[in-house]
């Protein structure tokens, strides 16, 4: 699980339907929508990949609650400074305010604040990112807002707000927002807003850079004249710039400038509609020497090309992404919540940007905004099927990182290249000193090995391995091989480690760091062997010597030497069926499923009900891993727009943590989808209460197919490539190209 902050420490197309992309999909399978901005409302999230922003009730501008509105941007991240380095978020960008005179629009949707609160003395947790209602909100109406719709497409990102707005003096005024941060421009984003008012007189449309909602900067300075803005910040610590320039668009009026923002007041006529469009440039030092320049041509370009270009463009790169569906038949809400997940996902990764997810990915700062094994092991599988280039983007913050984990691992005494636990802008440890996580937590390194080995299985690129893969794989084995002690028993051991389960404190032999080195160590030698190099003899002695402890009177793996059915914290032993696929007979892999899911707290993290789920299907048990689908997402889910939250009761939000474990379910669960170099392995089974299951567009070493799972049958179609060898259940089809292969889907599995 991500930080040790939150921890306890010992501390394409089917006979289904049309594509994502086709219009006459009905937009409620697409679009989340509410009508109610305070009772139970969590407000939502969308980003590019690049930037970020969560968007308040009122559709624009920043809100301390019931969430603090974010606005945040990729590798913004201040030093450390004697501490640890975290993520930095910019000024709102998003405000667009409208005012007749007495009132604004965003007033209507402020919460009566006691003095001095905020979202942490309310009970937030300001590490792992946790919300807290601040004050307590009058209803709508009573604050002059009546027929109020706030929705997000899923297909392109978009959030519309549209209310009718009473002022404090009477006047009613009908406003509609439409916001997006354009996907095919990285460093755009535009807030419009049409506001028809049933009265005469001036109407003021203010354009703001908001302060209020910056953390962790400094240097601030703002300037502008009528028609735009400018601000520029540093990241504390770090001094990393970054820039903000606002275009403002509209009817003719008259402008007025102040810092930091301008507004243009316009005379209205009764029953008139006037659009006001803001153009938004967005900037960091990671661009270039001069993110004010770059920021202002971005800014200036999406001007000139108008809203209904930008909004174009926005959607046909939406549509590239969402070749990649998954589909499911028969549950109406699960599907939305399915592709909400995704969609998610999407929004804080792009490819061509080598930065890597955090467990709240852009909608937040939750954890500092570092990087865990949540990315490797969690968000970034969920990737790779559909989504390879962008899976190999976030590989390369790793990749660029290596020099820090070979030093992390010279600095622990060791050989090669030990990941941080904690990893931020420059790949140095940056867990808090007082957690453990940092020191013992050491199975990361494992993580991202797996990760890097299933890229190259599922995209067969030796250039990639060459350049990439290989140099990593080496270093983590050769940290594994030189972190083992050799015992009087002469078997090899990992001591003093916390397992996933952040409940244990520090414990030798690890089953899960014990299987996990192991693998890594041999993923090290098949590499080489690839590549024509030659693999340390270390790395094989090790592996072969590692002991993995299995209790013979119980028959199952204990999770530590020593361990003596204490409650866990979240999926541990679990996982050696999946993902790390260790050879182990089917009733171990049972005996241990049922050991340690009774052991599991029920208030751990939102991803661990997913592992639970993939593993039941993959021992052919469809009725309990639905059991565990619904487990895995019911409780965590948060109304309106289905964001994950860390847990039941709060932590991290927007989780895409869990978001990436929900989605294994449907990639890797019921599919049995696993990676092979010469072949793509299915284990398709399908639970009673779906019609069937539908992924899109999933690829492997440039072939593009579709696997459908139907009651009766299930299909593999190949759209692109050469032909795929795929195998079921020991059978062997090939698909050619253009073609398709129909196997039966079973009941249920043998146990695998």
């Amino acid at each position: 699980m991500p930080a040790p902050s939150r921890r306890t420490p010992s501390g394409c197309r089917t006979p289904s339907g049309p594509s994502a992309a086709d219009p006459a999909l009905a937009p409620e399978e697409w679009v989340l929508t509410t009508d109610d901005p305070v009772h139970d409302y969590h407000p939502t999230f969308t980003g590019n990949g690049c930037a970020g922003a969560r968007v308040p009730a009122a559709g624009n501008g920043y809100a301390e609650a019931p969430v603090p509105t974010q606005f945040h941007v990729a590798g913004f991240y201040t030093g450390r400074e004697g501490e640890w380095a975290r993520k930095a978020g910019l000024p709102a960008w998003s405000t667009l305010d409208v005012g007749e005179g007495s009132a604004t629009f965003n007033a209507a949707f402020a919460p009566e604040t006691p003095p001095g609160a905020s979202g942490e003395e309310a009970g937030g947790n300001p590490v792992g990112g946790d919300w807290a209602p601040v004050g307590n909100p009058l209803p709508a109406a009573a604050r002059g807002i009546t027929g109020y719709r706030q929705s997000l497409d899923l297909r392109t990102g978009a959030v519309t707000t549209a209310a009718r707005w009473t002022s404090p003096a009477g006047r009613v005024t009908d406003v509609r927002y439409e916001l997006l941060i354009d996907r095919s421009r990285p460093h755009v984003a535009a807030v419009t807003v049409t506001v028809t008012p049933h009265w005469d007189g001036p109407l003021e449309v203010t354009d703001a850079l908001d302060t209020r909602a910056a953390t962790r900067v400094r240097n601030t300075r703002t300037g502008g004249s009528g028609g735009l803005i400018w601000l520029t910040t540093q990241a504390e610590g770090s001094a990393i710039p970054a820039a903000l320039v606002s275009v403002l668009r509209g009817p003719a009026g008259e402008w007025a400038v102040a810092s930091g923002t301008h507004s243009l007041t316009v005379e209205a006529a009764a029953g008139e509609s006037y659009t006001f469009t803001k153009y938004v440039g967005i900037a960091t030092g990671h661009d270039g020497d001069d993110p004010l320049s770059l920021a202002r041509e971005a800014a200036e370009d999406a001007a000139r090309a108008g809203y209904a270009r930008l909004s174009a463009g926005n959607r046909r790169a939406w549509d590239r992404e969402w070749e990649g569906d998954i589909a499911v038949r028969g549950d109406a809400r699960l599907q939305r919540q399915v592709r909400a997940a995704k969609f998610y996902l999407l929004t804080s990764v792009r490819a061509g940007l080598p930065w890597s997810p955090s467990p709240a990915g852009l909608s937040s700062d939750g954890y500092n905004g570092h990087v865990f094994w949540d990315t490797e092991t969690w968000i970034w599988p969920s990737l790779l099927a559909q989504h390879p280039d962008i899976a190999e983007s976030v590989l390369d913050y790793r990749v660029d990182r290596l020099d820090a984990a070979r030093a992390n691992a010279e600095a622990g005494g060791h050989r090669g290249a030990r990941f941080p636990w904690e990893s931020a802008l420059d790949g140095a440890e940056d867990t808090p000193a007082w957690a453990p996580c940092g020191t013992y937590e050491q199975h990361i390194s494992a993580d991202v090995a797996l990760a890097f080995r299933q890229f190259w299985l599922a995209s067969g690129d030796e250039r990639w391995l060459r350049e990439k893969g290989w140099p990593v794989l080496r270093g983590i084995a050769d940290f594994w091989a030189s972190r083992a002690e050799t015992g009087e028993d002469g078997r090899h051991h990992i001591n003093g480690v916390i397992p996933p389960d952040e409940y244990a404190a520090p414990h030798d032999d690890s089953v899960y760091t014990n299987v996990a080195a192991r693998a890594a160590l041999r993923f090290a030698a098949e590499a080489a062997a690839v590549l024509g190099q030659a693999p340390d003899p270390e790395w094989e002695r090790v592996a072969d010597g590692l002991v993995v402890p299995f209790d013979e009177t119980r028959g199952i793996h204990p999770e530590f030497v020593g361990y003596e059915g204490e409650k866990i914290k979240q999926a541990d032993v679990v996982m050696l069926a999946y993902p790390w696929e260790h050879p182990q007979p089917a009733e171990v892999t049972r005996v241990d499923l049922a050991y340690y899911g009774s052991r599991t707290d029920e208030n751990g993290p939102s991803m661990t009900d997913s592992v639970h789920s993939i593993v039941h299907a993959q021992l052919g048990d469809a009725k309990t891993a639905f059991e565990y689908t619904r487990r895995s997402v019911e409780p965590f889910v948060r109304p309106p727009f289905d964001q994950f939250a860390e847990d039941r009761n709060g932590g991290a939000f927007t989780f895409l943590t869990g978001h990436g474990g929900f989605l294994q379910e449907f990639l890797y669960g019921y599919t049995g989808l696993r990676w092979r170099e010469d072949r793509v392995l299915l284990a398709p089974i399908l639970p009673e209460e779906l019609e069937g299951i539908t992924l899109r567009a999933v690829r492997w070493r440039g072939r593009v197919f579709d696997i459908d799972i139907a009651r009766e049958v299930t299909t593999v179609r190949l759209r692109q490539g050469a032909a795929l060898p795929v195998e079921v259940s020991g059978s062997m089809y090939v698909v050619v190209p253009d073609g398709e292969a129909t196997f039966p889907t079973p009941r249920t599995w043998p146990h695998r």
